[in-house]
């Protein structure tokens, strides 16, 4: 999997199939997306891309909250190439970033930057400052360039939706083995780091 870093670099893909978020965990929600992803891009004989942050919003955005990663940005990247993947690309999350429109988002970064032909997300995704693009909104705009926009059902275990917030939770819980389940491998609570 090729990773580029900010969009400042020579990205080398025409027309890919993205799916944009932080995918911290890469756990088996996401998975179910980057699955569908690699499935369509092969489908469409076009290149599957991922675009997401470092760091995670909510460690700009909530720095006083009791907010972790689940896992460090390049574990996640090899999470994310495990699935077949073609490319990510990982944009620095600053607060300028952060004031962003998902209008402005989609034209600047998505479309002028990445050229990307569909979008395939999640059923809560939403993009841009407050999460203002909802799905519903997204795949108005998205129309309008021509960009197909592909939402893909949430994944349960045993009728409970698989959220990386969940699995935080569990592990400020030291329930490891419930945050395992959900991310699909085995998770070592690492108590130093999570006990608040």
């Amino acid at each position: 999997m090729q990773v580029y870093r900010g969009l400042d670099v020579s990205i080398q893909l025409s027309r890919p199939v993205a799916a944009v978020g932080s995918f911290d965990g890469v756990h088996l929600g996401h998975c179910q997306i980057l699955r569908y992803l690699v499935a369509y891009a092969r489908e469409h004989s076009m290149q599957s891309l991922v675009v997401t942050f470092d760091p995670h919003p909510q460690q700009l955005l909530r720095p006083e909250s009791d907010f972790f990663a689940i896992n460090s940005l390049e574990r996640n990247l090899e999470l994310i190439g495990a699935q077949g993947v073609d490319a990510t690309v990982v944009i620095p999350f600053t607060e300028e970033f952060s004031k962003l429109s998902y209008t402005e988002f989609v034209k600047r970064y998505l479309i002028d930057g990445l050229h990307v032909g569909a979008l395939v997300m999640g059923p809560n995704h939403a993009m841009g400052h407050n999460r203002a693009g909802s799905h519903d909104l997204l795949k108005q705009l998205c129309a309008q360039y021509g960009i197909e926009v592909v939402e893909i059902p949430e994944l349960t275990l045993r009728e409970v939706g698989v959220h990386s917030s969940k699995i935080r939770r569990a592990i400020r819980e030291g329930d490891a083995a419930r945050a395992s389940e959900w991310l699909g491998y085995p998770y070592i609570i690492d108590k130093e780091k999570n006990n608040g």
